[in-house]
């Protein structure tokens, strides 16, 4: 049972945020007895105490007197929850002295901007990560974890990644440093016990599950699976990860990746963006692991593996700038901006050279005619050509038809001196004006019938 002091002061904090004597009497009336208490409903149900309360107004009390529920008085008392309910997830003080009328304006608005948010991001799909299919890609999928987690508000109204934090036990250190913004501040200092974190933990193991159930990664966290604890599974998961084994691998994995990849000029599948992009995740992935490697030595590296002979001056400018070889993104940028304007000039050049050549239409329908040359042209051709274009065109036509006429026959003629020598004849000229002239007598005899020679008689004879 709650002493009179807390109801006393419950009273008076109801009063500093709008509402009259006669109103506190009847909402202490309808069970809320302490500011505790106000934790054990809902903002809903808050919603309908101000038509509730209308049962205990006093028809010939002074309107002073009046039970009243100003609409900003009862926003008020449900930020008054909020703040109840904020204060013991942190494991602070929930006495009613300290809330403040100033405290009830700066809840407000604290609930106003979580409103905002979820309105601007339900709209907004968000996107699990892969499988944990390898324990050594524990890294990304550790990434990606904690971008969706955050994404994701739990029992406590914030981000499930305080439950993934590395400290347990909130100290006074921890809850007096200075955070980018609050949210940052509830995950540090949002207690890891009571009611919302019970809720948030199987909420995180439902979520933790199906991402590493059919891999290595369920062998480390199936005895967690009856009491569904997902910050226990997700702290055995990441010592695995992240063990001192682990973190070999990983290293050696990263110089590997780099001594072996090669940049031999820009191909479909293959380009400089993704040779720049092995050398960084390798240098990303080792700063993880805090292994320190210089500057000058990510350069060097970076430069071994280029092969393409058109970055060879490149390279040699690279190693006698003492800033790009102590700079890795300096150096990178600096031949990747190289083949950028490489690759222009390049293609600026070929543009030059062939307008240079008259391949363009520009220099008039001459240049069509002598480049076809007496060929096939579309209607929009023949139409631009001139009068004596169109004459050279077809003076090429009938040539071209000669031409073809001509060789048709002398190849004709080398087909039967061919034929003559596999029957064995000398293939003489005089042999081919006999077989002219039995050519000649043939056709005679074909043109009277076999009796052409014959002395017909005349009629009556």
């Amino acid at each position: 049972m709650a002493n009179i002091g807390d109801g006393v002061a419950f009273r008076a904090a109801l009063g500093r945020i709008g509402f009259n004597v006669a109103t506190q009497t009847a909402i202490v009336e309808n069970g809320f007895a302490t500011i505790e208490d106000l934790a054990i409903t809902d903002e809903k149900s808050l919603n309908y105490l101000a038509k509730h309360l209308l049962a205990w107004r006093v028809p010939n009390a002074r309107p002073d007197d009046q039970v009243r529920a100003p609409f900003l008085a009862m926003e008020k008392l449900k930020a008054m929850r909020y703040w109840v309910l904020a204060q013991g997830q942190i494991g602070g003080t929930t006495a009613a002295t300290d809330f403040l009328n100033a405290t009830a304006v700066e809840t407000l608005r604290t609930m106003q901007m979580a409103k905002d948010l979820k309105e601007a991001t339900e709209d907004t799909s968000i996107q699990k990560p892969v499988n944990l299919t390898d324990i050594h890609k524990w890294t990304k999928f550790w990434l990606l974890l904690r971008t969706y987690l955050g994404r994701v508000k739990g029992a406590a109204h914030i981000s499930l990644l305080y439950l993934i934090r590395d400290h347990e036990e909130v100290t006074d250190e921890i809850r007096d440093a200075d955070y980018e913004s609050e949210e940052d501040m509830l995950i540090a200092i949002t207690t890891l016990f009571g009611p919302h974190y019970e809720i948030d933990n199987k909420t995180l193991y439902a979520e933790l599950k199906p991402l590493v159930v059919d891999g290595p990664g369920w062998g480390f966290i199936k005895k967690f699976d009856k009491l569904s604890d997902g910050r226990k599974a997700i702290i055995a998961l990441r010592a695995q990860g992240e063990g001192q084994s682990a973190q070999l691998t990983r290293k050696a994995k990263a110089y590997a990746s780099m001594s072996s990849s090669a940049f031999r000029g820009q191909r479909r599948g293959f380009t400089f963006d993704n040779y720049v992009s092995i050398h960084q995740d390798a240098h990303n992935e080792l700063f993880d692991l805090e292994e320190v490697v210089a500057e000058s030595k990510k350069v060097t590296d970076f430069l071994k593996g280029i092969q393409d002979p058109h970055l060879t001056v490149g390279k040699q400018i690279v190693l006698g700038d003492p800033l790009k070889m102590g700079n890795f993104e300096m150096c990178q940028q600096y031949l990747g901006t190289l083949i950028q304007n490489t690759n222009a000039q390049s293609k600026t050049e070929r543009n030059v050279s062939s307008a240079s050549t008259g391949g363009g239409r520009s220099s008039g329908s001459g240049s069509i005619v002598d480049k076809i040359k007496g060929g096939s042209y579309s209607s929009a051709q023949w139409a631009e050509m001139s009068q004596p274009d169109r004459d050279r065109v077809r003076k090429m036509r009938d040539e071209g038809g000669n031409k073809k006429k001509g060789n048709f026959k002398s190849k004709n003629k080398r087909n039967r001196k061919v034929s003559k020598v596999k029957s064995g004849s000398n293939g003489t000229d005089d042999e081919e004006e006999h077989e002219e002239t039995s050519k000649k007598s043939s056709g005679a005899g074909a043109q009277f019938g076999s009796n052409g020679n014959k002395k017909h008689k005349g009629p009556g004879e």
